[in-house]
């Protein structure tokens, strides 16, 4: 490791500039490669009000709140509100969105679906972006939820030259790596498919357990850590564990 460890973060541009200052009073260095870019869905069926067809809404990421916002101003009135993670309720309250109830730890599809299964059905509108692990609208219907999807934006592999990606291993190789979500990590791979041996040897932080799984099939050689809650926060308490080790 060198004599300040440099951490390489791979969220979206928009969304990387507040981790970096935390991470920078860490003392840590921090180069950014984007292995997300987010576009938004121009047409994503928010022209009416969501509450003239649904009671409830989740929305299930922190885009999906930003680019319903765009389309449709928040606060909304007239049906539960819901998110699928603290970060995602975050972003909700900043809007000054009220909440029906806070997420319950750890913030994904299954424990939403054990949290909302105490509800009496009803008809939920989803926000979210287009694909992603299909798991929340069969289990709501399973349960007796009416579900309709608004997929406000789309995820996709940005354009990085490789002479970018190169700067960033010539010049200081770096010692930890962020990710944020499996298609992240694997877009990681894509992006720095000729830099692979200096990659896999090298411990990433990422927010799931299946995260780590996909970073064990990928080839990665140290177990990942995984943050808890996860997010900034949990990201940077594992970070600092990692420093102090």
């Amino acid at each position: 490791m060198s004599t300040t460890p440099h951490i390489l973060i791979t969220r979206p541009i928009g969304q990387h500039l507040p981790f970096i200052e935390q991470l920078q009073t860490m003392g840590l260095s921090v180069s950014h490669l984007p292995c997300l870019a987010i576009e938004p869905v121009a047409d994503a069926g928010l022209q009416s009000d969501p509450a003239e067809q649904h009671d409830s809404v989740l929305f299930t990421s922190v885009n999906a709140v930003r680019q319903a916002h765009r389309q449709r101003p928040l606060p909304w009135t007239g049906l539960a509100v819901y998110a699928i993670g603290s970060a995602t309720g975050q972003a909700l309250q900043g809007y000054g969105q009220t909440l029906a109830t806070l997420p319950d730890s750890p913030y994904d599809s299954e424990s939403f679906l054990a949290q909302i299964g105490t509800c009496t059905p009803g008809s939920l509108l989803l926000v979210k972006g287009c694909g992603g692990r299909g798991v929340l609208a069969p289990g709501l219907r399973t349960l007796g939820w009416q579900v309709d999807s608004a997929n406000v934006y789309r995820r996709r592999l940005p354009d990085i030259p490789e002479a970018r990606v190169a700067r960033i291993f010539e010049q200081q190789p770096p010692d930890l790596i962020s990710i944020t979500s499996n298609e992240c990590l694997q877009n990681l791979m894509t992006l720095c498919a000729n830099h692979l041996p200096r990659i896999r040897p090298l411990p990433l932080v990422v927010n799931s357990g299946r995260a780590a799984e996909l970073a064990r099939d990928l080839g990665f050689e140290q177990p990942p850590l995984i943050a808890t809650p996860p997010g900034d926060q949990g990201q940077l308490q594992c970070i600092a564990r990692w420093l102090q080790s």
